[in-house]
């Protein structure tokens, strides 16, 4: 018997080592058991080579103090067993102390060690078992356990039960599942002297468009864009309004090469007009030959 309760103790050892959790199991439970028993009768003067057995029922409280510690204390009836003359009622309340093992999110095996009461006699008890997590609240409880010295007897008692346990603390909400971040698609502002050939509206520099591609389609929200040229002052005017909507087009194509829905893209030129710096000198017509990228979602105009 003392190989037993060594191997129980070895299990809650490891039980608090390796538990994992499967439910929130923080608080108090409740249930109900049934199940048989045997009593493993040694006397030289048996008159049956089978050792008897009855059913048993209980009722079981217990309190979990985490995932995989607990205290549990259960009121069990195993029957009468014929010892002498009379048979004997046996009644036993036992408390243990509990250690759990995660096997999965809802199984756990788990072993007990405690005392059990039964008559007047304190006797060493211990079991182990397997907890299945029916709901959230609701666990399946299946068992075995040992109760050593019987009195009167003075024989070892086992017991195989199948029980429910009602949980009364609060379930372990649902593990949120979290979206991935939509891309960040700001409004884009491309200088030309970079993304075209001098004086033309053919790409040599196509690096920063992939980019944006791939964001517009990787977008999960729908959203148009407006492609935007424009030029400095250099040259004559109208030479320059063409050449902004030739740049414009050479965009918007560019982008519906990569992919993106032609339908949701548009597109503006305006030539000279709307500098943002000076066109008296050469890092301000730097800064004015340029593309906008400008993202409308929601009817809002993102610039």
């Amino acid at each position: 018997m003392s190989r037993v309760y060594l191997s129980v103790l070895l299990l809650l050892s490891s039980s608090f080592s390796y538990a994992e959790s499967f439910n929130d199991d923080g608080g108090w439970y409740l249930g109900g058991k049934l199940g048989a028993t045997v009593l493993d009768i040694e006397a030289t003067n048996q008159t049956s080579d089978k050792d008897p057995s009855t059913a048993s029922m209980g009722v079981v409280a217990g309190y979990n103090f985490n995932d995989f510690l607990s205290v549990e204390s259960d009121l069990s009836s195993f029957g009468k067993f014929k010892q002498g003359a009379e048979p004997e009622k046996l009644i036993d309340f036992s408390t243990y102390i509990m250690g759990r093992y995660h096997v999965s999110d809802r199984a756990a095996l788990y072993a007990k060690v405690g005392n059990s009461i039964i008559g007047n006699d304190l006797n060493l008890s211990g079991g182990i078992g397997l907890k299945y997590q029916i709901s959230q609240q609701l666990e399946l409880d299946t068992g075995y356990r040992l109760i050593g010295d019987v009195p009167n007897t003075e024989d070892d008692l086992y017991e195989f039960s199948v029980g429910i346990n009602y949980k009364f603390g609060k379930p372990k909400p649902a593990a949120k599942i979290v979206a991935p971040p939509e891309p960040v698609i700001v409004p884009t502002t491309l200088n030309s002297n970079t993304l075209f050939k001098f004086d033309s509206a053919e790409i040599s520099d196509s690096s920063a468009l992939a980019q944006l591609a791939q964001k517009m389609r990787a977008s999960r929200v729908e959203i148009s864009v407006e492609i935007v040229a424009y030029t400095d002052t250099s040259g004559p005017e109208a030479y320059n309004f063409k050449l902004s909507k030739k740049r414009a087009e050479a965009v918007r194509d560019y982008f519906i090469k990569l992919g993106v829905n032609k339908e949701v893209i548009n597109t503006a030129w305006k030539g000279e007009a709307n500098p943002i710096a000076s066109n008296k000198t050469r890092a301000g017509r730097i800064k004015n030959r340029r593309v906008e990228v400008i993202y409308i979602k929601n009817n809002v105009v993102y610039q």
